[in-house]
């Protein structure tokens, strides 16, 4: 029961992966509006007032793309990433349920913050409209996509009737094993931002992205 006075058949698995699917496509949408803002640029020049000549050599190249770079550029950061997360996480959170006020609350909140980051100068007031209309819309979207909790239900229930009811799997107990095992990656990720210079924090994204790939293929 997702809800406060309405029973819901949907799962946490299906509500996490419409989520995902949701942030992805509005990412996306985002990586191309960034390079459209570029093609062609709208200010000559641009690229030899912010950044160095190019290297000739093809390494060097590699490197100097791999170090990080967020002071800004030529492009326009539409749409707003913070925006499409925010936005996300309060599609799921509102959907799941079924009081009024918390939803109100939660959008209010939602929308002081894009108040603010406008505000301090860090986005345009159209990146962060847009950011959350766009993810909304996406939200809706995927819907269909979303796994049943309903179709999981009747599942179990015919297990049970085939007399399977009795051995079926346990998630396992939230002991120190488990938490560690979640909370070590977050902890590795906060010290390299936080210890390591800056230039190693994109080899590690690369080398986490690429070892967590290896092991839940």
């Amino acid at each position: 029961q997702l809800g406060g006075k309405k029973t819901s058949h949907r799962s946490l698995t299906g509500v996490a992966l419409h989520a995902l699917i949701t942030l992805a496509s509005a990412r996306l949408i985002r990586y191309i509006s960034f390079v459209l803002t570029v093609l062609p640029s709208q200010v000559p020049n641009c690229y030899r007032h912010h950044f160095p000549p190019p290297p000739d050599n093809w390494k060097d190249w590699i490197l100097v793309g791999m170090l990080p770079s967020s002071r800004g550029g030529c492009n326009d950061l539409i749409l707003s990433g913070h925006a499409t997360v925010t936005s996300t996480i309060a599609c799921a959170a509102t959907s799941v349920s079924s009081n009024t006020s918390f939803s109100f609350a939660v959008w209010t909140l939602i929308a002081l913050d894009y108040s603010i980051e406008a505000y301090q100068g860090l986005h345009y007031s159209v990146d962060m409209f847009l950011g959350g209309i766009v993810t909304c819309l996406l939200w809706h979207l995927t819907a269909p996509l979303e796994i049943e909790g309903e179709l999981e239900q009747l599942q179990k229930e015919k297990q049970r009737k085939e007399g399977g009811g009795g051995n079926a799997a346990r998630a396992p107990p939230l002991d120190a094993t488990v938490v560690a095992m979640y909370a070590a990656p977050a902890i590795l990720a906060f010290l390299i931002l936080a210890v390591f210079p800056e230039a190693y924090v994109n080899y590690f994204a690369i080398g986490y992205s690429l070892v967590a790939g290896v092991m839940f293929k």
